[in-house]
């Protein structure tokens, strides 16, 4: 901890109204110390109410937590801290495991213990500061009074492996962050090397203890007994999926808000906008203040539709109401009509296994000399439809391929526009394809759902699987037989979107993506980046193998009480507020 810091450069000034004590030593229980840096209010008095900050990532870097700007102006103290083993902290990093979570429960008590703090304690945080509240808070501190959460509960299948697949550039990408954080500023006493996370990840390809500890949050999630503010950004490659999933287990108070898609893929402009930091405030000021700010007496469910650009409450999630649609796929269309006894199948050739990898490194490959995917339309909607809620697809496939063990597939569906391309509803504005990597994806297409299944992990657990919701195990990996037709079911990202009228539905289906990697350290492949497109998918849709599109389709019912501000106006192209004035 001799480590000079009066050299280092914080990226944000400290806002005005507020002072900045950096890196005060917390000492947890086996006397391993944590630097934090505390913002209080210059000119509140007395102890204070916290909101805790705590995440793998730099403390000194304010991405996806509470802003100092904001809270401190309303009386809060904010606590910006790290894991262990990283930046000026002692011991060793081991990247969301069981001693995080301890050093969490650890850093909640010490800062209920502290002259400036009345006792009341709230943690904040989307991403990695999610995560580690999903760790912490099982634990249950007694000082911890709420959480305000967006992240996901399953850093197995939501960040690391979506369907068994590795998401190799993000997971090289996040590894290199957070070992740079933990040999960041250089030798500090008390510090060891890291862990090798990017080893421990690529030698755990399927599910088990080592991810139910290191981020697996939704093993133990209805232990909590904190109130929880649940925020889920959709679409979200990372975090939707599952944290929507095990919303149902959290058993101690909670409330939903789903937040609208505003061109941007990640979270940190939920914690600039002032609409939803004011919304945050309330539940904040209801559990930490004893304030009744009146968001108890609210409904449970807030929705942002993506269509619409309107708020609307809801009094449960998923809702009650849902009427389940199949979407049957035939040549080139997809309706809701079942498939004929003896229609042809679809298919395709799998490209190299290698094509995407290079992709993702940046390295030109020639384009195809024919599309290496299907892809099906339906006809013009002839009503708005409301789609709120999770989504699945039913696949029927053979390949001709003869080593399966890295056949996978890539889903992705999205609304087609009867002109021009996507316009957001509230600013008039080209939307953004959250999943820009995709040269084939056309112009007037926007993707709102997406996801992916190595098929080896095909085996679904029916008790722990619901509608739109299948649950794979990931566990005991299946070898597949060539030209032997079987079913997947795939997970898609979450939808709350009203489709229009006119529009049609798009949906494609491939066996690479640019973001992912097919291989993985079970391969039985050698990487060969001149392999030929020698492998054949077949995609069946008939009366025996009914391939289909599954959506959460909710009927129309009076609005029983409006969405009122400050949550009302936290809308695409809402007023964010800055760290400087």
């Amino acid at each position: 901890m001799e480590k000079a810091v009066n050299d280092i450069i914080y990226p944000n000034p400290t806002p005005p109204g507020v002072i900045l004590e950096k890196n005060v030593c917390a000492t947890m229980r086996d006397g391993i110390k944590i630097a934090v840096d505390i913002y209080k209010p210059s000119q509140e008095q007395g102890p204070r109410p916290v909101i805790l900050a705590y995440s793998p990532f730099p403390k000194e870097r304010i991405f996806e937590s509470a802003k100092p700007a904001f809270y401190c102006a309303h009386g809060y103290v904010c606590v910006q801290a790290t894991e262990r083993g990283s930046g000026f902290n002692q011991g060793k990093f081991t990247m969301h495991g069981t001693q995080a979570a301890q050093d969490g429960y650890d850093l909640v008590e010490w800062i209920a213990g502290q002259p400036w703090c009345d006792g009341n304690v709230g943690m904040m945080g989307a991403s990695g500061y999610g995560v580690m509240q999903w760790l912490t808070a099982p634990l249950n501190p007694p000082h911890l009074k709420a959480l305000v959460v967006l992240a996901t509960t399953d850093n197995y299948r939501g960040l690391c492996y979506p369907g068994g697949v590795l998401r190799k550039p993000f997971v090289l990408n996040l590894v290199s962050g957070f070992t740079q954080a933990s040999l960041w500023p250089g030798p500090v006493s008390g510090k060891e090397m890291p862990m090798n996370i990017i080893a421990e990840i690529l030698s755990h390809m399927e599910d088990g203890p080592f991810w139910w500890e290191h981020g697996g949050g939704w093993t133990r999630i209805s232990e909590i007994k904190a109130p929880v503010l649940n925020i889920v950004n959709v679409p979200n490659r990372l975090h939707a999926i599952y944290h929507l999933r095990s919303y149902v287990d959290i058993k101690s108070p909670k409330k939903l808000i789903i937040t609208p898609w505003t061109n941007e893929n990640y979270q940190p402009w939920i914690f600039e906008t002032t609409a939803f930091n004011m919304q945050i405030l309330r539940w904040l000021d209801y559990w930490l203040k004893d304030i009744n700010s009146g968001i108890m007496d609210e409904p449970e469910i807030a929705i942002y539709d993506n269509g619409t650009g309107k708020w609307r409450y809801e009094n449960e999630y998923p809702l009650k109401r849902t009427a389940w649609q199949k979407f049957y796929l035939h040549s080139e269309v997809i309706n809701q009509i079942p498939p004929l006894a003896n229609e042809p199948p679809d298919s395709y050739e799998n490209i190299s296994l290698n094509t995407a990898m290079l992709t993702s490194y940046g390295i030109g490959t020639p384009a195809p000399a024919k599309p290496n995917y299907v892809t099906y339309l339906s006809l013009p909607l002839e009503d708005d439809m409301k789609v709120w809620g999770p989504v699945s697809f039913a696949l029927y496939a053979s390949t001709t391929e003869e080593v399966t063990s890295d056949w996978s597939f890539f889903i992705k569906m999205g609304e087609m526009v009867t002109e021009g391309v996507p316009l957001n509803p509230v600013t008039g504005q080209p939307e953004v394809k959250p999943e820009a990597n995709d040269p084939f994806t056309p112009k007037n297409v926007q993707i709102w759902s997406w996801g992916s299944l190595k098929t080896k992990f095909r085996e679904v657990d029916g008790n722990l699987s619901r509608p739109g919701l299948p649950w794979h195990s990931f566990q005991n990996p299946q070898q597949l037989k060539s030209l032997t037709t079987y079913e997947f079911q795939i997970e898609l990202q979450p939808v709350f979107k009203t489709f229009k009228k006119g529009c049609r539905i798009w949906l494609k289906i491939a066996s690479d993506d640019a973001l992912y990697a097919t291989l993985d350290s079970a391969s039985r492949y050698v990487e060969t980046p001149a392999s030929g497109e020698n492998n054949r998918i077949f995609i069946y849709h008939n009366a025996k193998y009914p391939s289909h599109l599954l959506l959460p389709v909710i009927p129309d019912a009076p609005e029983f009480t409006p969405v009122k501000p400050p949550l009302r106006d936290a809308v695409p192209g809402a007023l964010r507020f800055t760290e400087i004035k």
